[in-house]
């Protein structure tokens, strides 16, 4: 349920890959005197260099992450979330910004913000972008047969749920047999969402793909030929559920926004509305404009995201700043 703990759990795996030791302190609550353990445990070592991933469900609004580079030596920080955080919550980065080795966001824009706040931190801010958190476990299909629309992600309000459907509606109406899927989980509390959900999708065929494992959403992806992802507030790095897509070669088409980052406005299709993103499916599938958009500039950028990569990027920042 934590993407910052599923996060830190692959970064773990990756930098144990490349020969570092690497442990994974989960504290059962966010306290001094459970960082207190944590210094003592390691008193001596030299070698260690302790960060923190910031914000997870663990540390829910306690300010002692904000204390660590008082009691912890070689403190590095990644603040997943900062922008939406409000001007007190912001403020408990205030000692990080003074002392931590180094502050690391996923985005330019996140790192602008706490510079903005925290001007005498620039030196010390740095950024390395998120990675693809549904390992490719099998390769992406060839168009074959009826066109596969999907849609990747929260199933829940505000996610542009609505376009999907609406889009869907729009294909079914102009006569497309192509197959929908939706992949994510709904939250079941809000009965009137799910009713939405589920009578839309059975009255338009599209298939529910709910709770699936990491495998099983792979595998999915890699028999998608198309994915609509239509973000309220735009694609970014930041959107995981973006990147799967894109790293098992499914043609991406989404909303693009002034928060929209320049190689993903070049690798996935803008749309603005149901009637643009049918039109835009109905292109692609008769070959009017290429599946695989500015192939070289996807395959940089989705090899900076390999979590090796990202790992030794770390690696790098760690051995640049502890000296």
């Amino acid at each position: 349920m934590c993407g910052v703990a599923d996060y830190t759990g692959r970064l773990a795996t990756a930098l144990r890959d490349t020969g570092a030791s690497v442990t994974v302190e989960y504290l059962d609550s966010w306290s001094f005197r459970h960082i207190m353990e944590i210094r003592r445990r390691y008193a001596g070592r030299k070698d260690v260099v302790f960060h923190l991933q910031y914000p997870s469900l663990s540390i829910g609004k306690s300010m002692s992450p904000g204390f660590l580079p008082l009691v912890l030596p070689n403190i590095f920080v990644t603040l997943h979330e900062f922008r939406i955080f409000h001007i007190l919550r912001k403020m408990v980065f205030l000692l990080p910004s003074l002392f931590a080795k180094a502050v690391i966001f996923s985005n330019d824009e996140e790192k602008a913000l706490f510079a903005y706040y925290f001007p005498w931190s620039r030196k010390r801010l740095m950024v390395v972008p998120i990675g693809n958190n549904i390992p490719r476990l099998a390769p992406g299909k060839a168009p074959s047969g009826p066109e596969r629309i999907v849609y990747f992600g929260q199933i829940s309000r505000n996610k542009g749920i609505e376009f999907f459907i609406d889009t869907i509606a729009r294909m079914r109406e102009g006569g497309s047999v192509a197959e929908a899927r939706m992949i994510g989980a709904l939250v079941e509390t809000d009965t009137d969402f799910v009713d939405y959900v589920r009578n839309s999708a059975g009255r338009l065929g599209i298939e529910l793909k709910l709770n699936l494992s990491p495998e099983a959403v792979s595998e999915t992806l890699s028999e998608a030929t198309i994915a609509l992802l239509p973000f309220p507030d735009g694609v970014s790095n930041k959107r995981g559920s973006a990147l799967a897509c894109l790293d098992h070669g499914v043609s991406v088409l989404t909303t693009h926004t002034e928060r929209t980052p320049e190689w993903l406005a070049e690798v996935t299709y803008p749309v603005t509305s149901p009637d643009d993103a049918a039109a835009m499916i109905g292109k692609i599938v008769h070959g009017e404009i290429p599946r695989v958009r500015s192939p070289l500039v996807l395959e940089r950028e989705m090899a900076a995201r390999d979590w090796h990569a990202i790992a030794r990027e770390h690696l790098r920042i760690y051995q640049q700043t502890v000296r």
